[in-house]
């Protein structure tokens, strides 16, 4: 690890993390100790089988968690401390403003069941995925921001095309809110546009015959963002907000090129070498891993991360929101877990699907929400069965990855599902391997703030004429720490491994 040679020791790094399911503002030290939060909730237009983001909201949003994480500092004596800020937020979903930044059409968000149509028709006119391949370096999953504009065709009036003067990812939005600068976008957000040629880190505007209008096209072509080097700012705090927050401008922080969620997840997992996977256990659950070249398949989503690599993904709709829904809000998880703990691992035959939503990636169409034998309802084996049920998923993950050619050197974990010792223990005995703890569960939003610290002091090392970058490896392993890992629990391997069998065969899941 390089020591910091421009940043100070005192320096306060910020990590903000726009979900679809809520904004996190996080402070945090050199050492990756979190000084201050501020959590606000997000509202998704749903109606008519959609999910969509208000883009005014996000304005909301951006600036009120700043305008309160900024009051928290001040009231620890830090905020003159704050340097930089970096952004996580959710990959795929992406929205459309005009030359005044005003809202031309919502966010259309990654987990919209409404795309895979419309992706299949853009598939049929661009002549399938070995064409995608041949352009990009990869496949293009249905999620990706292409899969919107076929949808723009068919949804969108030719007044609100001709508008559009910026089509952003959800991150570049908010850099833009905070910032004034919406002229741009980072690899890793441009990467889930589905348009970017992972091995140029070029848009191939070739796929862009996706799209049935030569005259869409062309308007896609003039309404997409430059991209930043993530060594290079967006620019500093917008000087309204900082004069609102009683940050004298002059000394603003830096905001630096977004981190799309898994990127951000991988680097606040410690996963930024090849091999390495993090796995989030959030409101989604996601398998992803850095790697020096693509998958070998089309059954991982596969994107570019800002500092180099490729980035393979496996995201699931179905995580802590199908805890949610079998254990209901704030539940004892403390008696839960004494519950579950007593409690035979495989549950002596029950199990569930936690499909709440479809899951494409696995050839679920439907919600399948279904218990076997009958649902129980003691608690344990309820808590217990779900969390099985959800390491069955990831291990179906796992397992892609590795079909797809990764040689996995090492699991880490974090999101707020992995703060149950009982739900690592299980993954791992399932894994059959170690998985490694971070201390913090905030791993997008620790993992924005290490992106931005290496952009900080690589930005300022030039400056000073000093080309030898700060890598993110040297951010992480400055503010990632770990604690002891989870390790595989013998004697339940045998019912875990018989359970993730019967899961499959129900699921009616392939190899």
């Amino acid at each position: 690890m390089q020591p910091l040679t421009t940043v100070p020791d005192d320096a306060v790094v910020v990590g903000y993390d726009f979900s679809t399911g809520g904004v996190k503002a996080l402070a945090f030290d050199l050492d990756g100790q979190t000084l201050a939060e501020v959590r606000l909730t997000t509202d998704l237009w749903t109606e008519g089988g959609v999910s969509e983001l208000n883009l005014n909201q996000l304005e909301g949003q951006a600036h009120a968690a700043t305008r309160v994480l900024a009051a928290r500092l001040q009231q620890l004596g830090r905020l003159w401390d704050w340097s930089v800020a970096g952004i996580s937020a959710t990959h795929h979903s992406s929205g459309r403003i005009d030359h005044d930044h005003l809202q031309v059409r919502r966010a259309i968000c990654w987990n919209d069941p409404s795309l895979a149509a419309y992706q299949s028709e853009g598939l049929a006119r661009l002549g399938g995925q070995v064409r995608a391949r041949e352009l990009t370096g990869g496949p293009w999953a249905v999620r990706y921001s292409l899969s919107h504009w076929v949808k723009d065709e068919a949804t969108l009036t030719r007044e609100a095309w001709k508008k559009t003067w910026r089509i952003l990812p959800h991150g570049s939005l908010a850099a833009g809110y905070l910032t004034g600068n919406f002229d741009q976008t980072s690899i890793s957000s441009a990467a889930s546009t589905g348009i970017l040629d992972l091995r140029s880190g070029k848009y191939a505007l070739g796929m862009l015959d996706a799209l049935k209008s030569p005259e869409n096209r062309d308007m896609v072509r003039a309404q997409l963002p430059p991209i930043l080097d993530m060594n290079t700012p967006v620019g500093s705090l917008d000087k309204g907000i900082c004069l609102s927050c009683g940050i004298e401008p002059a000394n603003a922080p830096l905001i630096f090129p977004v981190s799309d969620d898994q990127q951000a997840g991988l680097a606040g997992g410690g996963a930024v070498e090849a091999g390495q996977l993090a796995i989030l256990l959030g409101n989604s659950a996601v398998v992803n891993a850095s790697a020096s070249a693509p998958p070998a398949g089309d059954d991982l989503d596969c994107m570019r991360l800002n500092w180099g690599p490729y980035l393979w993904m496996r995201c699931y709709t179905n995580g802590a929101q199908f805890l949610d829904r079998i254990l209901g809000h704030n539940p004892d998880w403390e008696a839960l877990d004494k519950a579950a703990r007593a409690t035979p691992s495989g549950c002596a035959g029950t199990s569930v699907l936690p499909f709440m939503h479809p899951e494409p990636s696995l050839g679920v169409s439907v919600p399948r929400v279904e218990w076997t034998p009958v649902e129980p309802s003691d608690p344990g084996t309820r808590f217990r069965a779900s969390l099985e049920a959800i390491a069955y998923l990831i291990a179906a993950g796992v397992e892609a990855h590795e079909r797809n050619g990764q040689k996995i050197t090492r699991i880490s974990v974090s999101g707020g599902i992995a703060k149950s010792d009982l739900m690592l223990e299980i993954l791992a005995t399932l894994l059959n391997r170690p998985l490694e703890r971070l201390r913090s569960f905030e791993g997008p939003a620790l993992g924005a703030a290490a992106a931005a610290l290496a952009g900080l002091e690589s930005y300022r090392r030039r400056q000073a004429g000093n080309n030898e970058p700060y890598t993110v490896a040297d951010a992480v392993a400055r503010m990632v720490r770990f604690r002891e890992p989870a390790l595989p629990q013998p004697a339940w391997r045998d019912s875990l491994l018989a359970g993730y069998q019967a899961f499959r065969q129900k699921a009616g899941i392939g190899n």
